[in-house]
Formats: C-alpha cells, sequence, structure tokens
C-alpha cells in the first residue's frame, strides 16, 4: 500500500492511502468471504451455496466498504507510527477513487496546538489606586435610601422614574400578536425594559385614562415582529411614585451597621465598604491585564479544525438555549444584527481567542508546576466545613457530583495567586 503524509500550513496533516492489484484484492476477497458466509440459501446447507448464487446475494458495494475500512485502519495507524504524528483532532475521510482493482483515500487530521510562551512574570502591570469621590458616598447613600424606598399612589401625571400599572395588547397588522398582552404589568417609565418608543408615549398618563400608541419593532428584533409597526392599546389603572426615606437619626438606626449613629458615622462607614470594592475591583482589572498581556506575548498556533470543533460547540450551546427560551435560529440572528455570516465569523474569533487563553494558562501551570493536590483538596474541605459548621465527610458528599467544577475553581485560584505574586 502507497502512503504519502503530508504537513501542511497550521498543523494540518494529510495521509493519502492507495491500494490496487494483489494488495487490495486481499482485503476484498476477506471480505467477500466474510459476507458469504453468512449467506443462506433454502435448500443448501450454510458453506454449500453455490458460488453464483451467493454473489447474487452479496452487496459488492458494503464488500468494499468493508475492504476499505479495513485497508484504511491498517495503512493509517502504520503511518501515524513512522511518522510519529500526534492525532489531535478527529480525521475525516476522502475516498476519491474505490473499484475492485484499487482504491485512492485520504484522511486529513490536525496535530495539537503549540504554545510557546513569552515574558509573563514582571509585566509591570499593577493595580490602580483607590479613589473615593463624594458622589460616590452619596450614590451609595441613596442605594441604601432606595433599599427601604415605598411606592405610594400618586394623583396626576406619570413622569419618566414613575411606575404605571398597566393592561395592555399589541396589534400588528391589526390583529393580536403572541406575547404582547399583559394585565396589571408594573411598568417603570424610563427604565428602558420596552422597546424603544414605548414608554416615552407613556409619559403624562393618568390613573383611569386609555391611550393608544404606535411603536415600530426595531431592526434587532425577533424574525416575525422585527421593523414592523404595531399599535398598542393601553389602560392606566395606578401611577405611583417611589418614595425614599430622609436622612434621619430613625433611618440610620434602622440600617443597623454597627458603629454608624449619625450621617458622619454613615459617610465613614460608606468610605470603608467603596473602599473594599473598588480594591477588588482595581484588583480584578490588574489580574485581567496581566493575564491579557501574558496571552498577547504568547505565540500560540491553533489548527482551523480545532478552532471549528471549539465554534461548532458554541454554536450548539446557543442552538440549546434558544430552544429553551422559545426563540428560533432566525430570532437569534435577527436579534444580533441580522447578517448570519458575521455572527459566524464572530463565533470563530470567540472560539479562537478561548482556546488561546486556555492553552497559555495550561503552558504556564505546566512549566511553573502549578498543579492541584489532594492536600490543596483537603485543606480547602476543611476551611469549608469549619465556616459552614459542617463535617468534613458531608463537605465531600455535598461536592462529589460537582468535583471537577471543584478542583478546576482551586486551579484558577492557584494560577491567578501565582500571577499576582510575579507581577
Amino acid at each position: 500500500m502507497e502512503r504519502k503524509v503530508e504537513r501542511k500550513d497550521n498543523l494540518e496533516v494529510s495521509v493519502n492511502l492507495v491500494c490496487s492489484g494483489d494488495e487490495w484484492t486481499k482485503y476484498t476477497k476477506k471480505q467477500y468471504n466474510k459476507h458469504a458466509s453468512k449467506v443462506t440459501v433454502k435448500g443448501f446447507r450454510p458453506g454449500h451455496v453455490p458460488s453464483d448464487m451467493v454473489k447474487a446475494r452479496i452487496n459488492m458495494a458494503q464488500v468494499l466498504n468493508d475492504a476499505l475500512f479495513d485497508a484504511v485502519n491498517e495503512g493509517f495507524s502504520l503511518a501515524v507510527r513512522e511518522e510519529k504524528l500526534n492525532v489531535f483532532t478527529q480525521p475525516k475521510l476522502e475516498v476519491k477513487t474505490i473499484n475492485e482493482k484499487e482504491f485512492d483515500a485520504t484522511i486529513t487530521f490536525a496535530l495539537p496546538p503549540e504554545v510557546t510562551l513569552g515574558q509573563y512574570k514582571q509585566l509591570g502591570i499593577k493595580a490602580k489606586a483607590v479613589r473615593i469621590l463624594e458622589k460616590d458616598v452619596k450614590e451609595y447613600i441613596d442605594n441604601l435610601r432606595k433599599q427601604y424606598a415605598i411606592m405610594e399612589v400618586k394623583d396626576g401625571e406619570a413622569q419618566l422614574g414613575d411606575t404605571v400599572i398597566i393592561d395592555f395588547i399589541g396589534y400588528v397588522d391589526g390583529t393580536p400578536f403572541e406575547g404582547g398582552d399583559a394585565k396589571g404589568y408594573e411598568l417603570e417609565l424610563g427604565s428602558n425594559s420596552f422597546i424603544p418608543g414605548f414608554e416615552d408615549a407613556l409619559v403624562g398618563i393618568k390613573a383611569g385614562e386609555k391611550r393608544s400608541i404606535n411603536v415600530t419593532f426595531p431592526e434587532n428584533y425577533v424574525e416575525k415582529l422585527k421593523n414592523k409597526p404595531a399599535t398598542f392599546d393601553i389602560n392606566c389603572s395606578e401611577v405611583k411614585i417611589k418614595k425614599m426615606p430622609k436622612l434621619t437619626k430613625e433611618f440610620i438606626d434602622e440600617l443597623g451597621f454597627e458603629g454608624v449613629t449619625d450621617e458622619e458615622t454613615l459617610k465613614s462607614y460608606c468610605k470603608k465598604q467603596i473602599s473594599v470594592k473598588k480594591e477588588q475591583e482595581n484588583k480584578n482589572e490588574q489580574l485581567t491585564e496581566i493575564i491579557n498581556k501574558a496571552i498577547e506575548n504568547a505565540t500560540v498556533i491553533i489548527p482551523d479544525a480545532v478552532v471549528e470543533d471549539e465554534a461548532n460547540a458554541m454554536l450548539d450551546q446557543v442552538l440549546n438555549q434558544i430552544k429553551q427560551s422559545g426563540l428560533t435560529y432566525k430570532d437569534y440572528v435577527a436579534i444580533n444584527g441580522g447578517d448570519e455570516k458575521a455572527i459566524a465569523e464572530k463565533r470563530k474569533e470567540e472560539a479562537k481567542k478561548n482556546i488561546k487563553s486556555s492553552l497559555v494558562v495550561n503552558k504556564i501551570m505546566s512549566v511553573e508546576g502549578l498543579a492541584v493536590t489532594e492536600e490543596m483538596i483537603n485543606a480547602q474541605y476543611k476551611s469549608i466545613a469549619e465556616q459552614y459548621k459542617m463535617s468534613i465527610d458531608d463537605v465531600k458528599k455535598a461536592f462529589e457530583k460537582n468535583k471537577n467544577n471543584f478542583v478546576s475553581q482551586l486551579a484558577n485560584k492557584l494560577f491567578t495567586d501565582f500571577m499576582l505574586a510575579n507581577n
């Protein structure tokens, strides 16, 4: 059997196999005899059926296919061993010629991606200094007040920021459409939770007022509604306004923060909380920059087939999510800009980026000997057990089904701690 191995660009390999003459006859005869042994004809004992009757009952296309399977497996295995090829992707078979005299077939596959690390230590990326402005403190306190806000019925017209209680029915081409109606719906005007123009058209509405509004569904909407004009009949039953508590001593006491007794101590408390949050945000941002720079500095060769497999896996996830939400793939495409080709290209770029990131992280961990040990796992189990006042055995049982995720989280922490310590 002739074997020709060709290493192509981007770590792709093709193995061409050609077999003819007596060698190919050996494979086809073996399969012919195997099929012939299974032929039964009434009146003849197994194995004693006349050859012409056997031949009439054998599917030669299947014989050739089975012979090809044997020959390709043998030839491909030899090529892989001789060339010391590390087959990384599922091999793909293309048959150019097959008949009783010969076959000519090519198997293509990809080798594993190659990673060459660049600089990933001492990158000079520092965390930003924490700055707390007066407006940050005011915003924090306002958010506390919002948590204790109450809704009061409002007389008069609804304004942006008010909440309206409405019944509505939507029509397209004079016909109600699925999902376009609701009763007793609470909508905060200005929240941008409805299609453009809907909430603005309700500014000024009063309790007991009925109103018809005209809007147009946007381009990036579900296929059956995008760009279509619609009319909504609306009945407003109530208008409510959000009343936030004043910054009184009673309110401050109600918050129950330790050591907080007045407005000044509340501001100090808020500054500390903001500082902790910003420090963590800055640290996360620093870590992201460090990792991105390490990935950028690395040279990674990824076969197209590997990127394609990852992109297909991502598409499967999307299709599953779409199915669960009751949408179609056309709806998904419409919502995401309407250009299916551009969406596919973006998905491939994202797949390539994800693969590169994972490869570089794994390479760094391998080079630096960063691995999650049983001691680390048990130490984490012990820490969780102490925190939640559980037995270690109960903690182990709780994580048993998702142990791989648990170990992955530990590995991620090991890596991020190392990157921060070395930068």
